[in-house]
């Protein structure tokens, strides 16, 4: 659009100059014309555009062929955005002085494409190269080409698409936008565009405000409970353009013009606490400029939050950037995304899938069929982004198409589009993606952290580990008032999940998902956290040992890390260490390779500079099975390695 605004401007150099032309010079021998084109360049001048849009008419009337007459039009048309009368304005110029002015195909061109009109964009394509010397050395030539012949290419191949209202109780009469999710599907937050008065409202008039509404689903997969979320996050202002986090307990959204804001808009963080959402607070200057930010989008570790702005020191008049998280507050500095999302135009709306690399966004810079279309990208081991992919028609059209979200599994989106048959202007429709536009699979852990002796709910710090390589993947703690976590896990990987808290032994699983499929099922997991006790035991299970061997395997580190610094934050508790297996082999065998493997580790905890007084290693063999050691899933359980609480001592110890 840059180029076409560029062209337009020479175009405009035009219009000056007829001003100083002589009537002669005028393509028309009728008086009667040139009395009302100079009569409309009087009233442009003096900035009554209506009334020259009115006396240029007039002139072309008493001359079909008054070349300036139309040559003012487009340039009138232009500057007030009447796009149909500035097409036929130019068709016009184009038909009277084609070898003169063969530019205004290409205005015909793009303006038919922007209304979706791709062949009779074509045929002006091809009308220009008639008539312009040399036409691939045209810049903006070569930029309607490209998306005309996109456009007509992706038509003639479309995807699969079948969007679905997700109904009435997500839906209002209103303008319904924005949508956000949680990983578990759970809950729906969305922007709804609402009256300040239902008897005054009127669709796109000025008499409207944002605000933010959440919609939960029931047992039976139903979206019920639409309800404003609020006057803590909800002002007589506007909020919207959010995201809310994968575990639903943080919204960050767009506000504008508040009183402690950087900028036009600025970015807000609230989080949810006992069931109500807390007083938002600003991100900061490290995000929020002087400029314009909107369109959050956190990933799922927590690690990032994604957003546009209108900041000057990226390419275009908005980009995408990122900034480095840490729970609530900002700790990197912003980073333009590098590769292939932004351009020099208008590029926003990220949505950062779970997956933690797949980036879906809207763009009027790249490639597409009309105004605003749907791309993403991929992150690649480098840091940039891949090259930005069109998601294609039906999905893009020649109208705007942004906000588009996709759920953890990958397999389902939501958007928001006006339709046939909606509840009002603009609706939120969910669809199945199809394969090759899809993110990875991620899956989930939710639940509840508890004391088993008083099942009182905990805040308890969960992590996810990497098992190969130690990295932490997601942090989290669980809510105070109800214990419930939830921690996103991608595939491709096999993981360490530990959660702890002071004054309780700390818990741990393992999770193995180097291939899952998209309707892969949640883990359920609610937590028995253990009050720190003589007598209480803990299976690690994330240590491993090599197969028929006491050698400790290197993706048992994390685990190992994490007992050490259990027992040097409680300096006083003494452990021992105890190994198990399961039935297979002799009694004598299986005794002699679990006091082994108990063994490796009390020597790593020595090593690790842990007092050898306060440890103790035993191999129990197969005589304390946990589960059943006539199935392979019950031999596994049995092959383990615990810990026990031996001795709690005092401090004078």
């Amino acid at each position: 659009m840059k180029k076409a605004i560029v062209l337009l401007s020479i175009l405009f150099g035009l219009i000056c100059s007829i001003n100083a032309q002589d009537k002669e010079e005028y393509h028309t021998d009728s008086r009667k014309a040139i009395k009302y084109f100079e009569q409309a360049l009087e009233h442009m001048q003096s900035r009554q555009d209506d009334m020259a849009i009115g006396a240029a008419k007039e002139a072309a009337i008493e001359d079909p062929d008054f070349l300036e007459a139309y040559l003012l039009m487009v340039e009138l048309y232009e500057y007030n955005r009447q796009y149909d009368g500035m097409q036929d304005a130019a068709r016009n110029v184009a038909r009277i002085a084609p070898e003169e002015y063969p530019e205004y195909f290409l205005v015909s061109s793009r303006l038919s494409y922007r209304k979706g009109e791709y062949h009779d964009a074509q045929e002006d394509l091809l009308n220009f190269t008639e008539y312009y010397n040399d036409p691939e050395s045209h810049e903006f030539y070569e930029h309607v080409r490209d998306r005309v012949e996109f456009s007509i290419n992706a038509i003639e191949n479309p995807v699969h698409f079948d969007p679905e209202n997700l109904g009435q109780n997500v839906n209002t009469q209103y303008d319904d936008y924005w949508p956000s999710l949680t990983a578990d599907e759970s809950t729906l937050v969305t922007t709804i565009l609402i009256p300040r008065t239902r008897e005054t409202y009127i669709p796109g008039g000025g008499n409207y405000h944002e605000d933010l509404y959440e919609t939960i689903k029931s047992p039976d997969d139903e979206w019920i409970g639409r309800q404003n979320m609020g006057k803590t996050l909800n002002s007589a202002e506007n909020e919207g353009a959010q995201c809310i986090s994968s575990d639903g307990t943080m919204c960050i959204f767009t506000a504008c013009n508040r009183r402690d804001g950087q900028g036009s808009c600025d970015l807000y963080l609230s989080v949810r606490r006992g069931g109500k959402w807390l007083k938002p607070v600003n991100l900061g200057p490290k995000v929020n400029t002087g400029y314009w930010e909107s369109s959050p989008s956190l990933s799922a570790d927590g690690k990032y939050l994604y957003y546009a702005s209108s900041n000057p020191e990226g390419l275009g008049r908005t980009d995408i950037w990122r900034v480095e998280m840490n729970g609530q507050r900002v700790v990197g500095e912003p980073e333009w995304l590098k590769g292939g999302v932004n351009t020099d135009t208008d590029d926003l709306s990220p949505f950062i899938h779970p997956d933690g690399k797949t980036l879906y966004f809207a763009s009027r810079g790249h490639i597409g069929l009309g105004d605003y279309d749907l791309f993403l990208c991929r992150l690649q081991d480098d840091g940039t982004w891949s090259e930005a992919k069109n998601l294609g028609y039906p999905i893009n059209t020649h109208k705007e198409e942004r906000s588009l979200i996709v759920n953890a599994s990958g397999d389902l989106a939501m958007f928001a589009s006006e339709r046939e048959g909606g509840y009002g202007g603009l609706d939120i429709y969910e669809f199945e993606l199809y394969e090759e536009a899809r993110p990875d699979v991620v899956t989930y852990v939710k639940g509840r952290v508890y004391d088993v002796e008083t099942n009182e709910s905990l805040e308890a710090d969960c992590r996810l580990y990497e098992l190969i390589s130690g990295e932490l993947i997601a942090q989290q703690k669980s809510d105070a008032d109800n214990g419930k976590y939830l921690v996103c896990l991608p595939e491709g990987h096999e993981y360490a999940f530990n959660v702890e808290k002071q004054g309780y032994l700390f818990y741990s699983e393992n999770f193995s998902l180097m291939e899952l499929e998209s309707d892969a099922d949640a883990y359920i997991m609610n937590i028995p956290l253990q009050p720190i006790k003589e007598g209480q035991s803990v299976v690690l299970k994330n240590i491993f040992f090599e197969f028929d061997s006491y050698e400790l395997k290197s993706s048992s580190e994390t685990e190992l890390k994490k007992l050490t610094q259990f027992l040097i934050s409680n300096p006083h508790v003494s452990i021992e260490i105890g190994g198990h297996t399961d039935n297979v082999g002799t009694a004598a065998y299986n005794e002699a390779l679990s006091l082994n493997r108990s063994k490796s580790v009390y020597q790593y905890l020595i090593n690790q500079g842990i007092d050898k007084n306060r440890l103790s290693y035993n191999g129990y063999g197969f005589d304390e099975p946990i589960a059943d050691n006539a199935t392979d899933e019950g031999r596994a359980l049995n092959r383990r390695t615990e810990f026990k609480i031996i001795k709690i001592g005092s401090s004078t110890d």
